[in-house]
Parts: C-alpha cells; sequence; structure tokens
C-alpha cells in the first residue's frame, strides 16, 4: 500500500499520486491488493423458515395420503383437499413475495387469486353459494380498507391513486351485480361490500380529486 507524506493517508491500487494533494506516493503497491472491499453475498431473508414450511408442507400432504389409504371412509379422498389447501397457501404465498415492494398491486393480485381459488373450492365441493354470499364480499371489503390504510399512511402519488380508483370501481360494480342479478342469497356482506367501495371512492374523490384530475389529465392529453 503507497502513503502520501505530505496527507499522512494510506492510498490502494496503482495510482502514484495522492488523490487529495496530487502529490508523489511512497512506497510500493501490491498487486493482489483490493480496491474496493469485499462484499459478501446476501442472503435470502428467511429461507430457512421457507425450507421449514416446505419441509412441513410435503409431510402433512404424505401424511394425510397415507392415513386416507389406511383408514379409507367410503371412497372419499379427503386427502386430496389437503393437498389443494396447501397447494393454496403456497399459491398465495408465491404472488406476495413476486410483489412484495408494491403493496397496493399486491392487494389487488392477492384479491384476484384468492377469489378464483375460492370459487373452485365451492364449486368442487358441490357448489353451495358460500363463495359469492360471504367469501368473496368479505374479501373485497377487507382489500377497501387495507387499500384505503395504505392510501393514507403511504401518501400514494397520483399514478396510484387512478389505480386505486380503478380497483374501487371494479368492486362497486361487481358487489351491486351481485345483488341485481339475485346471484347472492344472503345480501348484507354484497351490500356492506357496495356501501364500503362508494365511501372509498367519495373519500378519493372528496380529499384528493386534484390529484386524480392531475393524473387524469396528464394520461388522455388534456
Amino acid at each position: 500500500m503507497r502513503y502520501c507524506d505530505t496527507c499522512k493517508v494510506k492510498v490502494s491500487g496503482a495510482s502514484r499520486q495522492c488523490p487529495l494533494c496530487r502529490g508523489d506516493l511512497s512506497g510500493t503497491a501490491d498487486p493482489a491488493e483490493e480496491v474496493f472491499p469485499v462484499i459478501p453475498p446476501l442472503s435470502a431473508p428467511f429461507k430457512g423458515l421457507v425450507q421449514c414450511i416446505a419441509f412441513g408442507t410435503i409431510a402433512v400432504a404424505a401424511l394425510s395420503v397415507a392415513i386416507n389409504i389406511a383408514l379409507p371412509t367410503g371412497g372419499v379422498w379427503w386427502s386430496l383437499f389437503v393437498i389443494a389447501g396447501l397447494g393454496s397457501l403456497w399459491l398465495s404465498f408465491l404472488v406476495i413475495n413476486s410483489r412484495w415492494w408494491d403493496i397496493p398491486k399486491n392487494i389487488f393480485l392477492q384479491l384476484f387469486v384468492i377469489s378464483v381459488m375460492v370459487l373452485l373450492w365451492d364449486f368442487f365441493t358441490g357448489f353451495y353459494g358460500w363463495s359469492f354470499n360471504f367469501v368473496i364480499p368479505i374479501l373485497f371489503s377487507c382489500s377497501m380498507i387495507a387499500l384505503s390504510v395504505f392510501a393514507k399512511v403511504r401518501k400514494l402519488n397520483g399514478a396510484d391513486y387512478v389505480m386505486f380508483l380503478g380497483i374501487i370501481s371494479v368492486i362497486s360494480i361487481f358487489s351491486l351485480l351481485l345483488i341485481i342479478f339475485h346471484v347472492v342469497t344472503s345480501v348484507y356482506p354484497a351490500l356492506i361490500c357496495f356501501v364500503l367501495s362508494i365511501i372509498s371512492l367519495a373519500f378519493l374523490i372528496v380529499f384528493e380529486g386534484k390529484s386524480l384530475w392531475e393524473e387524469i389529465r396528464q394520461r388522455i392529453h388534456i
């Protein structure tokens, strides 16, 4: 490592001049010396926990199949529902992991994925209508509350507000259609979802109308 007698500092690398005073350096440079510090590779957070959960998932699935075969219940393969449930949880986890930095889009993707999985579960278990009557309206209501809290806490920009407005509008129309076309037999969850969507939409327009209008003007080039 070279040394500057004027600045009293050590200088790494092959340079013959001090970067501070431009004076000559004394000593000899070591060719094997690293100019920049060695940064260790980043380890994936919670890697060990994810591996344990993955191992537990496989173990539970295997035990379910083994118990189902050892203790037959009249040809009912209930272990397939256990495996499907574990697969649904992992699908939801993968969606979260792929968009963990973008909370509004993550909530929307989770809303779509879980709604599809709930509909499939309802269909393959006899379609008793619990998906439309309870789960999906409650899921939509919770997503609107989560998006509203996130929008207020994080102070989203205009583009995010436009996306938020679109999500609220779709939820509002969907919940109203469930009631109008008598898809649901229990009206209250869908009605609560519709009311929450209107309140959230009104909140955005009244308190963030200027930001929304500016973003809309930029997008449609007014």
